[in-house]
Parts: structure tokens; C-alpha cells; sequence
């Protein structure tokens, strides 16, 4: 599975089975791998009618940004435990 997935969406057919696949990250730093240009000619073809003119596609995660990266640790407990294991409890 995919860390993250940046998708091109047609404003008029939001599904995921809809969408273009533009690229695809393995995991954390590392550089997303692009789709096939031919793919996109073929789904650009598509979806070239469904709005007025070309501002109806919007870029989509499949996950949240930055969903596998971990977040800092809340400061205040963070102290909290640095002090329990400094006193050796």
C-alpha cells in the first residue's frame, strides 16, 4: 500500500474510480513516482466537456498530507516524562 496517492479530480465526477492517478509515494522521503503521460492524454480526453471551459479539476490526496509522518509530542508531557526518567522512577 501506498504511504499517499496525489490524484486529479474532474469537479463533475468526484469518485476515486473517476479520478487520475497523477503520482504515487512509497513511503516517508521518497520522491513520488508519476504516471504515464498517455494515461492522463486519455483521461483529459475524458472529462474535456464536463465543465465551461478547463478550470474543473482539482488536486486530491488519498490520505490527509502528511498522514504517515509523526507529529511532535505534545511539549508539556513531553517535560513531564523527561522528568520522571531523569528522577529514575
Amino acid at each position: 500500500m501506498s504511504a499517499n496517492r496525489l490524484f486529479l479530480v474532474c469537479s463533475h465526477h468526484p469518485n476515486l474510480e473517476d479520478a487520475l492517478c497523477l503520482a504515487d509515494r512509497a513511503g516517508n522521503d521518497v520522491q513520488y513516482i508519476l504516471t504515464s503521460l498517455r494515461r492522463a492524454d486519455d483521461w483529459f480526453a475524458k472529462h474535456a466537456k464536463c465543465g465551461r471551459g478547463c478550470d474543473h479539476y482539482q488536486l486530491a490526496f488519498h490520505h490527509p498530507m502528511d498522514h504517515d509522518i509523526p507529529k511532535p509530542a505534545d511539549p508539556v508531557p513531553a517535560a513531564v516524562r523527561m522528568e520522571i526518567a531523569k528522577a529514575g522512577m
